[in-house]
């Protein structure tokens, strides 16, 4: 559709009047026509990393704090540097601000676990090993808080589940 300005771009701006939800006047101009009536952004549409510092601003400023001058040995970035890039500098970075990044995740999804669909070949597989895996940490937890009864029947859940894993798995 041909700006109905000019006539000589392609329309990209559409502006609609409506009254009582009910479009009245549609009108559809290039860029260069729209920004003559109406000052537009720069860029429309959101941006991504903008968008997600919005999101992590609160969490962000707490674990800055508590990271302090904490950097990644193999790229230098810090966590100060992430929050202000909203992106990091190498894989590692993952496991370095795993605390910061784990609170994010969380904030944003939900929870820090995938909820969504498995392939129903492998999602028993996936499941069982999901499920080995909160059992181990469960145990960890146990055992610092020294509830050796409680650590024990966890351990015996943890030996069945293992031994009811597929072999290609162990």
């Amino acid at each position: 559709m041909l700006c109905e300005k000019c006539q000589k771009k392609q329309a990209s701006v559409h502006f609609s009047h409506l009254v009582n939800n009910q479009i009245v006047q549609e009108v559809h101009l290039c860029q260069d026509c729209a920004s003559e009536i109406s000052p537009l952004p720069a860029k429309i549409g959101p941006d991504l990393p903008e968008l997600l510092m919005t999101l992590m601003e609160p969490i962000v400023g707490r674990m800055i704090k508590e990271m302090g001058s904490t950097k990644c040995p193999s790229c230098g970035i810090s966590y100060a540097d992430f929050k202000k890039l909203g992106r990091f500098g190498c894989a590692e970075d993952y496991e370095v601000f795993k605390t910061g990044i784990e609170q994010l995740i969380e904030k944003i999804h939900g929870t820090t676990q995938h909820k969504g669909k498995i392939p129903s070949h492998i999602s028993k597989t996936v499941i069982k090993e999901s499920e080995l895996k909160k059992l181990q940490r469960e145990l960890e937890r146990l055992v610092k808080e020294e509830k050796f009864e409680e650590a024990a029947q966890v351990r015996d859940k943890i030996t069945e589940l293992r031994k009811s894993r597929p072999s290609d798995t162990q």
